[in-house]
C-alpha cells in the first residue's frame, strides 16, 4: 500500500504540471523523471521480492503440511494395526482361558478318579491282606 501511494504520488498529474511550470530546463525535467522511473523500478523490483518470499512461506506451509498430514496418516495406520493386535491377543487370551477351564475340569476329574483308583487299592489290598 505505501509502495502503491509512493507511486501515485510521483504520477500525479498536476506534479508534473508543476514541475513543467517551473523555472528549469528540459533536463531537469529528464532527470526527474528518470529518477522517477528508477523509484519506479525499485518499487517494482521490492514488489516482486515480497511475491517470491510470500511464494516461499506458502511453499514452506504446504511442505509442512503435507509431512504433517503424511504423518498423523502413518500414526493412524499404526493405531489401527495395534487395535487389530489387541484384538487378535484378546481372541487368543478368551481361547486360552477356555483351554485352561477345560484343563482344569479335567485336572478335577482326573484327581477324583485317582481317589477311587487309590481307594480301591488300598481296599484290595486289605482284602488280599485278609485272605492271605
Amino acid at each position: 500500500v505505501q509502495l502503491q501511494e509512493r507511486n501515485g504520488r510521483l504520477y500525479q498529474p498536476r506534479d508534473l504540471q508543476e514541475r513543467m511550470e517551473m523555472p528549469g530546463s528540459k533536463t531537469d525535467l529528464s532527470a526527474r523523471m528518470v529518477f522517477s522511473e528508477e523509484e519506479k523500478l525499485k518499487i517494482s523490483k521490492d514488489l516482486v521480492d515480497l511475491q517470491i518470499e510470500t511464494n516461499k512461506m506458502k511453499e514452506q506451509y504446504e511442505m509442512e503440511n503435507f509431512e504433517l498430514k503424511n504423518k498423523i496418516l502413518a500414526l493412524e495406520n499404526r493405531v489401527l494395526e495395534l487395535e487389530r493386535c489387541g484384538e487378535k491377543v484378546a481372541g487368543e487370551r478368551d481361547a486360552l482361558q477356555e483351554r485352561l477351564h477345560a484343563l482344569e475340569s479335567s485336572r478335577k476329574e482326573l484327581a477324583d478318579e485317582y481317589i477311587i483308583l487309590k481307594s480301591n487299592y488300598l481296599a484290595l489290598g486289605r482284602e488280599l491282606d485278609q485272605e492271605v
